[in-house]
């Protein structure tokens, strides 16, 4: 188990998609551009056009993950995840409303906002992470790297 504790406070922010926005995308242009390398996704809310996620298919080593992609009005329930090393990791529950389907992955790039998603953002200043692949299970690790004032 890893503990990651910040050493210069945090930051609480809100992040409010519009319609038309890919999620994963635009995040990403928002970490980069306020340089934030570590954070919590604590919350989320809104809705998609277009859902693109993944799921784990077995439990075995290496990881093998199944993707599903669900196009017209689906309905977040709940939106969670973690930035590490500026990149986000977001875990979703959607309801496909034409499909009448419930479904919990992992969010992949190309998932549009409908109407409105908005999440919250808890900023770890003074933090520095990366995720790294262990090459024996295939899994993706979060590791500490040392903080240095720019």
């Amino acid at each position: 188990m890893l503990t990651i504790k910040t050493i210069k406070g945090i930051d609480a922010e809100m992040v409010s998609f519009r319609r038309g926005e890919f999620i994963i995308e635009e995040l990403r242009k928002y970490i980069k551009k306020n340089k934030i390398d570590a954070a919590l996704i604590t919350s989320g809310i809104g809705s998609f056009d277009i859902c693109k996620i993944h799921i784990i298919e077995h439990a075995d080593l290496p990881p093998k993950d199944k993707y599903i992609n669900i196009e017209g009005p689906v309905e977040i329930g709940s939106l969670l995840g973690s930035v590490a090393g500026g990149e986000p990791h977001i875990h979703v529950t959607v309801k496909d409303v034409n499909g009448d389907k419930v479904y919990v992955g992992h969010l992949e790039p190309g998932s549009r906002c409908c109407y409105r998603v908005e999440m919250g953002l808890i900023v770890l200043k003074g933090v520095r992470t990366k995720r790294v692949t262990d090459s024996k299970t295939g899994l993706i690790d979060i590791e500490m790297e040392e903080w240095k004032d720019a």
